[in-house]
């Protein structure tokens, strides 16, 4: 946005019927000064502020009135701007919408939807408070997927991943990037009453382990996550930056045929590209735009319809002439740092940068039990399981990886050579450096009894590590038929070298500036 006056919204609802099964929606927007969620006199009403039905975008007049059309069954919501809070509920979930249902929802459904109409009260209450943070500076806590599958992994989450964000005593707000579920969703209760102990709002994701799957449509699948978090697609603002939460998930539907969970795909609906293009086009040229999926944007590790945005081309176009662009994305329990070129698609003069952050989960829990009961969880590409600090500047951003094990290996891993090798292996054996989020500004150096070593960035490779974990305890994995690949791996060739002990030393210097070094004695026999 580029106007600076905001403020809140109480909707005041007239409904009549439309074409179509649709209702006309009135309301107004003010500033709720005293915090009791109630337009009270002296509360002005403001202009400008963003009301969208999914597709639609209208802006309040100058006395904060707004006409907008909705479907019987929908979602009203409007963009928190810079400089404002909207509230949130006792789940820290902010409350920047209203659904609305004229119509029972449908009884097939495995997990509640809205089952019954929701009455349309004379006046609905959406209240805007000023920000302490006036947007010099925003500092995120931003993850990939929780996916727990029972309740026992709930507590995994909370014990190995919100009990460290809770150090992040600077943090504004949290963003889970989609599949806050693995599937059964009546977990998600459960799971808002650890996360909400964080305190600070969180904005969540919609991914395609949150579908309601007895659904017969896109549309319909969605039904028990907005009786949580509201819509499946957004907008927010923070200080200069403009956060858009997308819904990069498209399912084709329960398959009555073979009476299954239907396919889905990495696609934006048609309503979600026409909002996304009315919605930018309100924000001036100067913000940052964050965008914020499940599935990413697009890999060079691992390609296909259900792993990439299949109409990415129509994002690009949308945003060919911005300034400043970020991607941020879970949904493949790997990490990946990218710059977005001509060979992805990208012919924009900005930099476009497409981060993967991974999963708060790694590889859904496996491997063997730490001492505190939960299980490893490394990813498959050989990263910890963990999360990531962001930090928004007006014209830039910065982060900071966490892995959630205690260990000194903050950015990369030494994975071979392992503590001890034979010297007939020396000929076969490589050298493998596996850099957590090593992207293609990173810089690795490497010596081994202070004689240079010449490592190359891999475009696709395996970890020495993850296989051998994986071999070790076969029972505590699923079966893998390949071993995982990963693009943050710095490999080179084994030097010939005497019977004894040998040391090697790593640098490693990170786009984000941190850097640092490792050491490690191994011994040939």
């Amino acid at each position: 946005m580029n106007r600076l006056a905001f403020s809140i919204i109480v909707v005041i609802i007239c409904a009549f019927p439309l074409l179509n099964a649709q209702v006309q929606l009135s309301g107004s927007v003010f500033h709720d000064k005293n915090k009791d969620g109630i337009h009270n006199s002296g509360e002005k009403g403001i202009k400008d502020i963003p009301v969208s039905n999914g597709r639609d975008i209208v802006l309040t007049d100058r006395k904060g009135f707004f006409h907008i059309v909705a479907d019987s069954n929908d979602v009203v919501f409007i963009m928190q701007p810079s400089g404002w809070k909207v509230p949130v509920n006792d789940y820290n979930i902010p409350q920047y919408y209203k659904n609305i249902r004229l119509k029972k929802g449908p009884d097939n459904l495995k997990y509640k939807g809205f089952t019954d109409p929701i009455p349309l009260p004379e006046k609905l209450a959406f209240p805007l408070y000023k920000s302490k943070n006036r947007g010099d500076k925003i500092r995120a806590i931003i993850s990939g997927d929780p996916q727990p599958r029972d309740s026992a992994e709930v507590r995994y989450f909370r014990d190995e991943i919100l009990n460290k964000m809770l150090t992040e005593k600077d943090a504004e707000f949290y963003i889970p990037l989609g599949d806050i579920m693995y599937d059964d969703l009546s977990l998600y209760p459960y799971y808002l009453e650890q996360v909400s102990r964080l305190g600070i709002p969180i904005w969540h994701i919609f991914g395609n382990h949150d579908i309601n799957y007895r659904a017969p449509s896109d549309s319909l699948a969605k039904e028990t996550w907005r009786t949580y978090f509201g819509p499946d697609y957004y907008s927010f603002e923070y200080g200069n930056v403009h956060f858009i939460a997308l819904n990069t998930v498209f399912y084709k539907g329960w398959n009555v045929e073979k009476n299954k969970k239907g396919s889905y795909l990495g696609k934006l609906h048609d309503n979600q590209t026409a909002w996304l293009e009315n919605d930018l086009s309100l924000v001036s040229s100067d913000k940052q735009i964050v965008f914020l999926s499940h599935i990413p944007i697009i890999s060079d590790v691992y390609k296909g319809k259900r792993v990439e945005l299949t109409n990415r081309d129509q994002l690009y176009k949308m945003v060919h002439d911005r300034n400043k662009i970020l991607a941020l994305s879970g949904h493949m329990h790997y990490l990946e740092n990218m710059e977005l070129t001509a060979d992805h698609g990208w012919t924009g003069e900005a930099e476009f940068r497409n981060l993967n952050l991974g999963a708060g989960c790694g590889a859904w829990w496996y491997g063997p039990i730490q001492a505190n009961g939960v299980p490893y969880g490394f990813h498959y590409d050989g990263t910890p399981n963990g999360y990531f600090m962001f930090d928004f500047s007006k014209n830039n951003f910065n982060y900071e990886f966490i892995p959630s094990k205690s260990d000194p290996n903050q950015t990369f891993r030494i994975s071979s050579p392992s503590d001890r090798m034979t010297t007939a292996s020396m000929d076969t054996s490589i050298l493998a450096v596996n850099v957590f989020f090593g992207g293609p500004k990173t810089i690795v150096s490497c010596t081994i009894d202070g004689n240079e070593i010449w490592l190359k960035k891999a475009v696709t490779a395996e970890d020495p590590y993850i296989n051998r974990l994986i071999q070790l305890y076969p029972d505590l994995y699923p079966n893998v038929e390949d071993m995982p690949i990963n693009a943050h791996m710095w490999l080179g060739e084994f030097p010939t070298l005497s019977v004894g002990n040998h040391t090697i030393h790593v640098q490693v210097i990170n786009d984000n500036g941190i850097t640092e070094n490792q050491a490690k004695i191994f011994e040939i026999y």
